[in-house]
């Protein structure tokens, strides 16, 4: 590989003075033999490097970053700016990171490239790697002592409490595992990677078109607050057979991980808390592509119904019917060749493909949104805003040959409680005044579930009976001047039954079974969902 020396005048800000340069060894611990396996090395001399900026005028101190992951404005300070590196190199990474840290004026684009970078490197060198690059101040006298203790301060800071962070870890299909970190704040960048083994040329182009999608979703998540999971799909499930990411910004989160068996997404913010689980189990019972996108439209104008139903958060409401969506899409093929790559599991030997448009045509799942809780009422602290939602859609199969039973089964749950206005459909402004004290309270609670249980025999549909119900309850208590005016119960329960086994006996002739088969997929097909 190439490397790129650069001068150490590209870290120095327009107006500010002459370098100078101090090499001291401040981190005897970092030293090779004792921070990698015996059969690897590190690449990180045990040196630390620093280049202190400094003039007879006022620094400017390393940029800080808000919510948003947009640079502030420097404040003028009668300190001097200091870059510190945990462990200088003279590389194109190297140079990447320094980079990254003066010059981006983002959040985004803090984090380019450098996740390719580390896994080129440690393709590269075959040894773990340790780097960081932080910028702090000092007095302007101070020296290369004071330097090193305020880098270590920093640094330590930046690892323990970061402003954003990234996190891979990947396990390959031999067994051994790779892991990458990324992590920021106003006073720099911190960068971590190591491996169990030498990476393979395979093992590295695997990796590095996975890192590429890796940064795209984090790029999408920085800059957008969006998840854009779609560009971790499409990795090459021969080499890589699992991975979990982690993206952090402020006080949202991202927590996704893929193997074999499960897709799970979990996004955390102010907002409330997306939890979802995607399981792998049956995946030759799944639809075709139409299908499932069929499927999943009903899904979200559920959660439309419920969040209408519970008024929820819009911004969390979007955010699940995104990650929904995407995590139900992701890696999934409509090649069978292939499909065994990531979901083992087959058809029964019994399956009739007749009978796919009777199921959702989905993997099963688990998905809960758990909404944040408020109190917005001081004079009644009991009354908690509230929104917490769950579905969740199971499979089951047995018998063998060409007989057996196949039932799936849908249900949801919707909890919830809002303030609105006396009169109107607004949120109320309560406060401690009986004046403001004129508002409905309402309590939702509200229970579906949907079961269809397939018969098979000699390979043919011959049984249905698909079982429906509801229990919903929606409260009331109405209130004037703080005091109690009405209170109101309006119950909903009913359940329906559709069987189609009746008619259906191991006497009956070729015909009655064809007959038999054809009104199932024709009075059942779709009514499935909720």
């Amino acid at each position: 590989m190439s490397t790129i020396s650069t001068s150490l005048n590209s870290v120095v800000s327009p107006g500010v003075g002459q370098a100078q340069i101090q090499t001291q060894n401040v981190n005897p611990q970092l030293a090779p033999a004792s921070s990698a396996p015996a059969s690897k090395s590190v690449s990180a001399p045990a040196s630390s490097y620093q280049v202190n900026l400094r003039s007879s005028a006022s620094g400017t101190v390393g940029q800080t970053y808000n919510q948003a992951g947009v640079a502030s404005a420097s404040a003028s300070t009668t300190v001097a700016p200091t870059a510190w590196w945990e462990n200088k190199g003279d590389d194109h990474f190297s140079y990447l990171l320094e980079q990254n840290a003066v010059s981006a004026t983002t959040t985004a684009g803090r984090f380019n490239g450098l996740a390719t970078g580390l896994i080129e490197r440690l393709h590269v060198t075959g040894a773990d790697i340790k780097q960081a690059y932080i910028t702090t101040s000092v007095d302007a006298d101070a020296g290369s002592k004071a330097v090193s203790e305020a880098g270590q301060v920093s640094l330590s800071d930046l690892r323990d409490r970061p402003d954003q962070s990234l996190g891979l870890s990947v396990k390959l299909a031999s067994g051994q595992k790779v892991s990458l970190s990324i992590k920021s704040n106003g006073n720099g960048l911190s960068v971590e990677a190591s491996s169990d083994t030498e990476l393979s040329e395979t093992d590295s182009k695997a990796l590095e078109k996975l890192a590429a999608g890796l940064e795209a979703a984090a790029q999408s998540y920085f800059g957008e607050q969006k998840i854009n999971l779609n560009a971790l799909s499409g990795f090459d499930t021969s080499v890589i057979s699992s991975l979990e990411l982690n993206i952090k910004s402020g006080d949202r989160q991202v927590d996704f991980r893929i193997d074999q068996s499960h897709h799970q997404l979990k996004l955390t913010s102010p907002s409330g808390v997306i939890d979802i689980d995607v399981k792998h189990d049956n995946a030759g019972l799944r639809g075709n592509a139409t299908q499932r996108e069929q499927a999943i439209q009903q899904f979200l104008g559920q959660i439309d119904s419920a969040a209408k139903r519970g008024h929820a958060d819009e911004g969390l409401i979007a955010q699940y019917k995104e990650a929904f969506s995407a995590v139900q899409k992701i890696n999934v093929t409509d090649d069978t060749d292939n499909l065994s790559a990531l979901a083992p599991a087959k058809a029964p030997s019994f399956w009739d493909a007749g009978a796919s448009p009777l199921l959702t045509g989905l993997a099963d799942f688990d998905a809960k949104i758990t909404g944040e809780t408020t109190t917005p009422n001081p004079l009644r602290l009991q009354e908690s805003d509230y929104f917490n939602f769950q579905t969740s859609q199971k499979t089951t199969q047995e018998g063998q040959l060409s007989s057996g039973k196949i039932s799936q089964k849908l249900e949801s749950s919707l909890s919830a409680a809002f303030h609105l206005e006396l009169k109107s459909g607004k949120k109320p402004e309560l406060g401690e005044s009986k004046n403001s004290q004129n508002y409905r309270y309402f309590k939702v609670d509200d229970h579906e579930s949907s079961k269809l249980e397939l018969g098979f025999e000699k390979n043919q549909l011959n049984s249905a009976r698909l079982e429906k119900s509801h229990d919903r309850n929606l409260s009331i208590s109405s209130y004037e001047f703080g005091k109690l005016i009405d209170s109101t119960t309006v119950p909903d329960k009913q359940t329906t039954v559709i069987d189609f086994s009746s008619n259906a006996t191991r006497d009956n002739t070729a015909t009655e079974q064809a007959l038999q088969r054809q009104r199932i997929i024709t009075g059942l097909s779709g009514k499935i969902f909720l």
